[in-house]
């Protein structure tokens, strides 16, 4: 018994030295509050010294000579534990008991009995008393009993926190719905249906639209926000939001975009005689806010106004678009779109490469200078970018052409052009995943570096002959660090369309069929050889035994050792 408890209290102790906020002393909120009952002043005195000396979290914030005493105490002094004497003047330990269950359920209770009083202990059993200490008190009895105390006391506060953070989930869910329908109005679902807040909004006003702050990425702990206060944040930068409408008498509804978790967006509706530059204003102010009080950056777009609250969605849209002109000019902005949405700029719309520009461009391809395309686009994108009056749409508009023109040249020279620039719609997710301009110039160099380098291995490069090309390198080099996006840079191939491809053809995808190739000699080596499944993983291309354990155990059905063990000649 006593190594086992020093054995114990060994680790708490370490537990305690280990991380002093859990159980901060002294007189810290997590220790545990004790009050201490006993007649004879001496001997209570000497339980609270023994009590102190334990060096464990717990605090004696009470002390009575009497059970009548000790039930006023428990009002005030509100102790978890009480560690109580059977025989006391007025009222004994059994009778406190009893009324001290009565006035909290939850607290424990430790009586001190002497050897000729264990009646008494079994009777205080019954009333579920479950720890008691016989006289004199043993220090390590004394501290495994207020050990085991603590550690039961944890687990009840566990599972108190559980039952809170569900009760927390079922509060919130109602919300996550609320926000998952008003997400779905802005990605153009049935008004009607959307939202009664929506059609309250409509009644009353007269213009609308939407904005969008795009925060900037954050994870805690940030400032003063300290791990696992990510929705305490959330809380303030969302109360900035509405408490600063709110203020202005701007009505609306903040989203809470279900599926872009950096992205805000505000559906307002202004009222007849209300001036849109209150917005703007009132934008101004919550930028402010986030970034002096919260220290985080955000970049706003504001959508046209519409007439009516079922058009919203195209200001939603524009305000999205229009504040991606942080990708040229800078975030921590307010970027506001002109005119009707969808109008002033498509009817602007014209295109970025001229005939001397497709001249220059089919030269250069044709002889295989990269260098000089490549600097012709860094100097194409960098002027829409140094242009004072330029908007990310423009920048978007010149990939386009130029993936439209890289498209027809290949045509003209190959039989497949997305095997080196892929398909419109993947060069247009890409764009929309940039932070930054740069980003978007070196994506754009890369499709001609796919092209040039195509084009020089042969003139009428076919897919099938890729794929062989990329099947028979596998094979050969499984075992080394391969990835999609080396395996992309290495033969000149947009990484989308050919994982595409390559499942199409072979039934599975890339990294399947690499895998296969590794587990194939991963099954070999562990039948014919001796060698440690660590290194065999190893071997065969992983950097982790454990990722390699569960790749092989999905495949065949048994860890590495089990197949091992199935395939010995014994088995």
């Amino acid at each position: 018994m006593r190594h086992y408890v020093q054995q114990r209290r060994a680790i708490w102790d370490n537990l305690f030295n280990y991380d002093q906020n859990l159980f901060a002393r002294p007189g810290g909120l997590n220790d545990m509050r004790i009050m201490v009952l006993d007649d004879e002043p001496i001997i209570r005195q000497g339980i609270i010294h023994k009590i102190r000396q334990t060096g464990l979290p717990v605090e004696v914030v009470a002390e009575a000579g009497d059970g009548l005493k000790g039930l006023e105490l428990m009002k005030t002094a509100k102790p978890e534990l009480i560690v109580t004497d059977i025989h006391m003047p007025g009222m004994n330990g059994l009778e406190f008991i009893r009324h001290a269950l009565e006035l909290d359920a939850r607290v424990k209770l430790i009586i001190v009995t002497g050897y000729d009083q264990f009646d008494y202990a079994r009777q205080a059993i019954k009333y579920g008393v479950s720890n008691y200490l016989v006289k004199p008190l043993e220090d390590d009895e004394l501290y495994a009993t207020l050990m085991e105390l603590l550690e039961r006391r944890e687990a009840e506060q566990q599972t108190d926190q559980m039952i809170q953070e569900l009760k927390c989930v079922a509060e919130t869910s109602q919300e996550a719905s609320r926000q998952q329908a008003l997400t779905q109005f802005l990605q153009e679902e049935d008004f009607a249906e959307a939202s009664s807040e929506l059609n309250e909004l409509a009644k009353h006003g007269a213009a609308f639209t939407a904005v969008v702050l795009q925060l900037e990425p954050f994870k805690v702990p940030h400032g003063s926000f300290g791990p696992g206060e990510e929705e305490l944040l959330w809380f303030a930068i969302k109360n900035i939001v509405t408490e600063r409408f709110l203020s202005n008498a701007i009505r609306g509804i903040l989203v809470h975009h279900s599926l872009r978790r950096f992205e805000l967006v505000y559906v307002l509706g202004l009222q007849k005689g209300q001036d849109s530059a209150g917005v703007t204003y009132t934008l101004e102010a919550i930028s402010f806010g986030i970034r002096k009080y919260l220290k985080l950056g955000v970049t706003i777009g504001i959508g046209p106004y519409q007439p009516q609250m079922a058009k919203v969605q195209e200001s939603y849209r524009e305000a999205k678009q229009i504040a991606r002109n942080a990708i040229l000019h800078g975030g921590n902005r307010i970027y506001q779109a002109q005119g009707a949405a969808n109008g002033g700029q498509e009817a602007q719309r014209k295109s970025f490469i001229g005939q001397e520009d497709v001249k220059l461009l089919e030269d250069w391809l044709g002889k295989w200078e990269k260098d000089k395309v490549h600097k012709w686009i860094e100097r194409r994108l960098g002027a829409i970018v140094q242009e004072p009056a330029s908007s990310y749409v423009m920048v978007e508009w010149f990939c386009v052409d130029l993936y439209l023109f890289l498209n027809k040249y290949w045509i003209t020279h190959a039989t497949d052009s997305q095997w080196a620039i892929g398909e419109l719609t993947d060069l247009q997710r890409e764009l929309q995943q940039a932070t930054a301009w740069h980003e978007i110039v070196e994506q754009m160099k890369r499709l001609v570096t796919n092209m040039i380098g195509l084009l020089s291995k042969s003139n009428n490069i076919e897919g099938k002959e890729i794929m062989e090309a990329v099947r028979l390198y596998l094979e050969r080099h499984y075992a080394e660090p391969i990835q999609l996006a080396m395996i992309a840079e290495r033969f000149f191939i947009h990484p989308n369309y050919f994982s595409k491809r390559f499942k199409e053809k072979y039934g599975e995808s890339f990294v399947d069929f690499l895998n296969g190739l590794r587990m194939k000699e991963a099954a070999r080596l562990l039948v014919e050889t001796d060698m440690k499944i660590r290194d065999i993983s190893e071997r065969v291309g992983f950097d982790d035994a454990a990722y390699f354990g569960s790749v092989f155990r999905k495949r065949f059905g048994a860890t590495p050792g089990q197949y091992r063990d199935k395939s010995a000649p014994h088995a």
